[in-house]
Parts: C-alpha cells; sequence; structure tokens
C-alpha cells in the first residue's frame, strides 16, 4: 500500500516528560498533513513503537532514562532506515554535528524554539515524499 500526498505523514513522539508529548501532540494535531501514531517515553519503547507503527517520522527526545536518543536512533536507523528520526533537545546545538546526527537523526531542533522550522520540514518531508511516489 503506497502513500498518497493526501495521507499526512505518521508520527511518533518519544520524550520523557508526558507534559512536553502532550503539547507536541496538540501542536501536530492541529496540521491536517501530521498524525500521531504514538508515543513512548524511552529509547527502549521508541524501539518497539517504531518496530510496531512504521512510522514517517520520530521526533525523538535526546536525554532519558533507560536508553537515550542517540542509542535509539541508531538502533532504529539501523533496523528501519526508511524511517526519519528527529532530535528533539532543550539544549542549543553547538557548531559541531551532535551525537545523535552521527547516529542518524537527519535534523535537530530545540524544543519550543525551533518549533516552526520543525514544522516546515516535516511539510517539506510531507511534500516531496508524496512528490517521490508520482
Amino acid at each position: 500500500e503506497r502513500s498518497s500526498s493526501q495521507d499526512p505523514l505518521r508520527v511518533l513522539l518519544v520524550d520523557d516528560h508526558a507534559g512536553v508529548r502532550d503539547m507536541l501532540r496538540k501542536m501536530l494535531h492541529e496540521r491536517a498533513y501530521l498524525q500521531v501514531v504514538g508515543e513512548a517515553a524511552d529509547g527502549i519503547d521508541a524501539i518497539a513503537q517504531a518496530r510496531l507503527l512504521r512510522p514517517d517520522v520520530i521526533l525523538m527526545d535526546i536525554v532519558m532514562p533507560h536508553m537515550d536518543g542517540v542509542e535509539a536512533t541508531e538502533r532504529i536507523r539501523a533496523e528501519l532506515p526508511e524511517i526519519q528520526v528527529f532530535a528533539l533537545s532543550m539544549q542549543a546545538r553547538s557548531e559541531t554535528a551532535h551525537a545523535i546526527e552521527h547516529a542518524g537523526a537527519a535534523g535537530y531542533f530545540v524544543k519550543g524554539l525551533d518549533t516552526q522550522r520543525l514544522l516546515d520540514r516535516l511539510l517539506t518531508l510531507r511534500t516531496s515524499r508524496a512528490g517521490s511516489l508520482l
């Protein structure tokens, strides 16, 4: 079953703070081109949810208990390379690439600060994905 340009981008939210997931879910829910298909509170759960749900995109917190976002990203990208991972962090990105980008994340966004940039990137991803299937 192929995705069409009408299909929303399927997103998995991964953050150890329920409040952050809640805020992200509400923000994404307002946009018809995005659909939150699941949530996870740590890297171990993120891998399980990624296998189960096969989302298009994972918004991955970096610092989490049990398994951090860097290791989870590395494992998910190795096993499910079709899933794009975008890192979410409270920390501003330094000039050098972050460890999570070396692990395979396609982008790095600061929570609250880069919201519009993140939404623009998701819209671009959905549009390009739709175009590549025509």
